[in-house]
């Protein structure tokens, strides 16, 4: 197993852009280098490893995976994970907490394209004098957008009314409750709503917009790893046994989200979750007659309806 798991060509397409984010995986053995004193996101000082995944936009599937220090800093870990990769291949869709105009730098230097939401105290959000373009609507969700080029790319902002009456919602919370001044109160309630992200991209707004709102693919990628593939701790000893494992973890992330994109092609996953299929082709057994002659036992009715749309999961000539 190499030094860093890196991402496969293969599972990249040309001009890809990557959604990245990152995570941290509980550890209690003495042996494991990588496993380190951090402070995760829940702000608990434990003893962890990093996990770093990025996912494709361009076939909806995990691209990469590798690990690191656990108190290693997350725009730290991006600069190592960037040094991994061939210049002018991919760009990067990453959450606000690793905006920073050195990064931005660092991707334009390579040649590589961003979409980065900045924080609400950005100094590039600026709402005056914008011209707000026509309204579009994602998942049922309306909102409007604008955009105006700055120094360090196109800054894109999208209003949602929803979301600011919800942000307006709790900022009054805070003001009644006394954790907020009224100066403070007025200042936040401005941009209620307001989603920021810079890119050097040239796209229309709601493409923009979609591609940012990916990054819940990649969250459900983390959620699988840590729920489906019981991923959330490890208990291996050594940093190769680690690399392998995750490594491993990666392929079986590559099944899972491969099953879950084609029960979305069949328009399937209000009727059938991965656990389903998993289950249903579970029930399949194969017998091996006198003469080694197979042949497959009474396959259920629910069973044969999966099969259908994953034929190349048990041939059936």
């Amino acid at each position: 197993m190499p030094e860093n798991l890196n991402i496969p060509a293969r599972t990249m397409e040309t001009d890809d852009l990557l959604l990245y984010d990152l995570t941290t995986v509980f550890s209690q053995s003495q042996n494991i280098k990588r496993a380190e004193k951090g402070y995760n996101r829940k702000k608990l000082y434990i003893n962890q490893i990093g996990v770093i995944l990025a996912f494709s936009t361009e076939n909806n599937l995990p691209a990469g995976v590798d690990v690191f220090r656990g108190s290693v800093k997350d725009i730290t870990t991006f600069k190592e994970f960037l040094e991994l990769l061939e210049p002018d291949e991919v760009g990067f869709i990453v959450d606000r907490g690793l905006f920073s105009e050195p990064l931005i730098k660092d991707l334009r230097k390579e040649g590589l394209s961003y979409v980065m939401p900045l924080r609400k105290d950005s100094k590039y959000i600026d709402l005056r004098w914008l011209r707000w373009q026509d309204p579009f609507t994602y998942r049922k969700r309306t909102n409007r957008w604008a955009r105006r080029h700055t120094d360090i790319g196109t800054l894109y902002l999208f209003d949602d009314p929803k979301l600011r009456g919800d942000q307006e919602e709790a900022l009054l919370r805070k003001l009644k409750e006394g954790a907020l001044t009224r100066e403070k109160y007025e200042k936040k309630k401005e941009r209620a709503g307001i989603i920021a992200i810079i890119s050097d991209l040239n796209r229309p707004g709601p493409e923009i917009y979609d591609l940012y709102k990916g990054r819940q693919d990649v969250e459900l990628a983390f959620d699988a790893m840590k729920n489906h593939l019981d991923a959330d701790k490890t208990y291996l000893q050594s940093d190769e046994a680690v690399r392998g494992y995750f490594f491993v973890t990666f392929l079986a992330l590559r099944i899972y989200f491969g099953i879950l994109k084609k029960l979305r092609e069949a328009e399937k996953t209000s009727e059938i979750s991965v656990d389903e299929v998993f289950y249903e082709l579970s029930k399949v057994e194969r017998i091996v007659e006198p003469g080694g002659k197979e042949v497959y036992s009474h396959i259920p009715k629910k069973t044969r309806e999966i099969i259908d749309l994953f034929p190349q999961a048990l041939p059936m000539g």
